[in-house]
């Protein structure tokens, strides 16, 4: 009864707000209601009308929400409650009112007992992200990583937990600190659905322009498998990081994949997979660090297919460096080698054919010996004799 004669106040007194201060009569009206259910419509109805000065109440609304609910049994009172915190964490958060950070985070802390909790909580976290108040930034990370790590065993808890975890998702997108990343981009790999899934690897670069330190972190690190590792990298390479960014990472990347060892045919793939992205990304942005060439070498020399074989002669020509001619020089001899003890192969072949104009593409004045002994060596084809004649050239201009 008490929640009709609250509903026909707020109509009657609505006439009269043109004569009156009308954050003064909201304000007593939610005042006077005696019960949760009974404030839910008045902030409903403030939230509708938008009259100025409206933050002020719905900041002292959810101060005095999060005290009275623990001592809220009713079913009803509760289910209003969930649905008040709601509304309430909207508003805040659109206001960008930091002073309810604290009310906020209780309600992601202790709402629970009705089926609209965690979205109470989710947009809870939300408005925390939206006020950005760093007390919080922590403890939402920490959330999203316990979420992250821990899968329901049912459907219903699953639906909630995916529901907070949306929401720690979005608020750390707002907060965009790189201190959030990493709980994001395991909630992208994780075991949500595709909807929460998606949602991360699109905060991902809204948090951060340049996530190259927690992603080196993740690709460096013996605790995470070559999967997460490699979609560190793809995720790196997506970014907008700088290329020297991109290319240090790359390095992780490709030394990572040559000191991993496994029998698994499946694991082996996926380091393959990894080092030829590694490769590739090096021979597009570029690299200083004399690092690179040991492992470029294990690619050329223990790469499972002819493909990670092939990107490496093809990055070392990019690179174009003294270490780089060097590599490629030491290749062809082991290959002419090859040719004259009867050992050639077919995939011999195709490298001599790609490892030749990638020495002429360095530019390196100590290719010239290797190429003029395949030049006036009998062994040799017409084909080949052409390239290093044309390698040869490039050298001199």
């Amino acid at each position: 009864m008490k929640r009709y004669i609250v509903i026909f106040m707020v109509f009657f007194t609505a006439a009269l707000f043109a004569q009156s201060d009308e954050m003064t009569m909201w304000n007593e009206l939610y005042d006077g209601a005696d019960t949760i259910e009974g404030k839910l419509v008045i902030l409903q109805q403030v939230a509708a009308s938008n009259p100025s000065g409206s933050t002020e109440l719905f900041a002292r609304a959810l101060d005095r929400l999060v005290k009275e609910y623990p001592d809220i049994r009713n079913k009803n009172e509760l289910a209003a409650a969930d649905q008040s915190a709601i509304l309430l964490s909207r508003a805040l958060g659109e206001a960008q009112y930091a002073d309810a950070a604290p009310s906020l985070w209780f309600v992601v802390q202790n709402f629970q007992g009705t089926q609209d909790a965690p979205l109470a909580k989710s947009d809870a976290l939300i408005a925390l992200g939206k006020v950005k108040s760093e007390r919080y930034l922590p403890q939402i990370a920490q959330l999203l990583r316990d979420l992250n790590s821990r899968p329901p065993q049912d459907r219903n808890t699953q639906i909630q937990n995916e529901r907070i975890a949306y929401g720690a998702i979005v608020a750390l997108e707002n907060y965009k600190d790189p201190a959030g990343y990493l709980a994001v981009f395991f909630a992208s790999t994780g075991w949500y659905n595709e909807r929460i899934k998606n949602q991360a690897s699109v905060s991902l670069p809204q948090i951060v322009d340049d996530p190259t330190d927690p992603l080196n972190e993740v690709v460096t690190s013996p605790g995470y498998s070559y999967e997460i590792k490699h979609l560190a990298l793809r995720t790196e390479e997506r970014s907008q990081a700088p290329d020297t960014s991109k290319a240090k990472i790359a390095l992780s990347a490709l030394t990572e994949g040559w000191k991993a060892s496994t029998n698994d045919v499946h694991q082996r793939n996926e380091l393959s997979q990894m080092r030829k992205l590694a490769i590739g990304m090096i021979r597009r942005y570029g690299i200083d660090d004399p690092a690179v060439y040991p492992q470029l070498d294990n690619s050329y020399k223990r790469g499972i297919d002819m493909q990670e074989k092939l990107d490496t002669v093809r990055t070392l020509g990019a690179l174009g460096t003294e270490d780089a001619a060097r590599l490629l020089a030491s290749y062809i001899s082991e290959l002419h080698q090859r040719r004259q003890s009867n050992s050639f192969t077919r995939d011999d072949e195709s490298l001599i054919r790609e490892i030749i104009p990638a020495l002429g593409q360095t530019k390196k004045s100590l290719g010239r010996p290797v190429l003029l002994l395949v030049q006036n060596s009998a062994a040799w084809t017409y084909a080949i004799k052409d390239l290093a004649a044309q390698a040869i050239k490039e050298l001199t201009q």
